[in-house]
Parts: structure tokens; sequence; C-alpha cells
């Protein structure tokens, strides 16, 4: 008998189906603009529950919960590197902004506005980076 029993298994591998590597600055966008989306969800709830409380902050009604679940499944969606849920999650992001500050009359909170923007939009570019990659 010529076969070795304790020899390794012979295997073909296939390289055409292993995933190229994703350069991490690409990851890192990505994730900074989730983590932005969890930060943001997070802030709409608790003014949220302020208002229901009884306090009056910026028109908030019970109704900003849906706004809070809307923007965690964004969140959910950047977090599985969907670029639809990055670009959904900038627009809404802004729309909501320009929407607040035409109710209110006050550009209030716009310096934070700024830099949750920057990390949206780092969040788009991360994500249709990371599907050139994958694509490639």
């Amino acid at each position: 008998m010529s076969h070795n029993p304790y020899a390794p298994p012979d295997s073909k591998v296939d390289l055409a189906h292993v995933e190229p590597s994703v350069p991490e600055p690409i990851l890192k966008k990505i994730r900074n603009a989730w983590v932005a989306g969890l930060i943001s969800a997070g802030i709409t709830l608790v003014v949220t529950l302020v208002a229901i409380s009884g306090v009056s902050l910026m028109g908030f009604t019970a109704w900003q919960l849906l706004d809070v679940i809307f923007i965690l499944g964004l969140t959910l969606g950047i977090y599985k590197k969907s670029r639809v849920c990055a670009v959904a999650m900038l627009g809404y992001f802004v729309a909501s902004k320009i929407m607040l500050i035409s109710e209110t009359g006050k550009p209030s909170g716009l310096v934070t506005a700024l830099i949750f923007i920057y990390y949206y939009w780092q969040g788009v570019m991360g994500t249709f980076a990371y599907h050139r990659v994958k694509k490639s």
C-alpha cells in the first residue's frame, strides 16, 4: 500500500471564489456611519421620551418614536454595507434637520448636524467603495 493514512487530503483551491480583502479605511468609514446612526437614534429617543413626559422640546411628540425606528433600520442597513441605506440616511438626516430648523425658526445644533452629515457622507463613500472592491 502506497497510501499514507496520515497525509493531509488533497484539495483544489479555487481562488476565484476567495473574497478580496477590503481596506481598513473603507470599513472604518462604514463603521463610523453606523455608529453615528446609533448616536442619532439615541439622542432622538431621549429627546422624544422627555417630550412625551410633558416637557415641550422642539415640537417633538410620540410620533418621533417612528423616527427612531426608521433611523435604526437605516443604521442596520449601513452596518450590512447597504449603499441604499447609506444614501437614504444622509438624505433623511439633512431633510429632518431642514424641517426642524423651519419649524423652530432657529438653527440650533447646526455644528452637531454638520458633524453627523460628515459621518453619513463618509458612510456613503465607504459603502460605494466597499462594493467597488467586492466587484473587482
